[in-house]
């Protein structure tokens, strides 16, 4: 009777992993840097506030829902990435499967509420990124963005398929920037999440509305308090 219920657990555990595992390959999250929760090889363990984000790659939200919050989980991460003003950030990408390319964008915070976007790639991004392999993008850090720490966050609305939303976020601190000062731009384009404008699906020669992207507001967003 033990033996049999050893091997049901056993056959209980295999399916469970197998229903797991796919969701963690899925799609396309943030490798580097390390996103909050993420599990990757080389990444902190979860700061206070934070859990394990064995769906990395999956979305936040879809056309008419959200399933979790922008940057996925809400608390900042103690171990922080420092980058430099005026630099190149380079990101990689898991992925697992890119759904066509699509339109990404990454932006800035300090406060975690107001962000100014740094970089919009539109249309081909992730186009053509194979499954199980990586994909990089270097984003430029404004050389007069503010010192100290801040919330990296990339957007991804995908050209083929559901109509999603991806957003994961790195926590970073700038150096070699301005002290105090103020960074402007333009706000990111929330698209495809909850009750958002529609992205249709593009990748077989529709509308990417683009035009969508000229409408962001402008937007000043200031540097930390301490």
């Amino acid at each position: 009777m033990m033996f049999k219920s050893s091997i049901l657990a056993m056959a209980v555990a295999c399916l469970t992993v197998l229903s797991v595992a796919p969701s963690t390959e899925a799609h396309v999250g943030l490798l580097r840097p390390c996103a909050r929760g993420s599990p990757r090889a080389g990444c902190p363990p979860p700061s206070k506030g934070q859990v394990i984000d064995y769906d990395l790659n999956a979305p936040i939200g879809v056309h008419g829902s959200k399933n979790a919050p922008l940057c996925k989980q809400t608390a900042p991460s103690a171990t922080r990435t420092t980058v430099k003003a005026g630099s190149k950030l380079r990101t990689t990408y898991s992925i697992g499967a890119s759904h066509g390319g699509g339109h990404c964008q990454w932006a800035l915070s300090y406060d975690n509420k107001n962000w100014v976007v740094l970089y919009t790639k539109e249309g081909d991004c992730l186009k053509g990124a194979a499954g199980g392999g990586d994909y990089s993008v270097s984003v430029p850090i404004p050389k007069n963005a503010p010192n100290g720490k801040a919330t990296f966050m990339w957007l991804w609305n995908n050209a083929v398929g559901n109509r999603e939303l991806y957003s994961n976020c790195a926590d970073i601190i700038i150096t070699g920037g301005s002290n105090g000062g103020k960074l402007k731009g333009v706000a990111p384009l929330i698209a495809n999440y909850g009750q958002s404008p529609l992205i249709p699906e593009f990748g077989f020669g529709g509308d990417d509305k683009r035009s969508e992207f000229a409408k962001r507001k402008p937007i000043t967003i200031s540097g930390p308090k301490n």
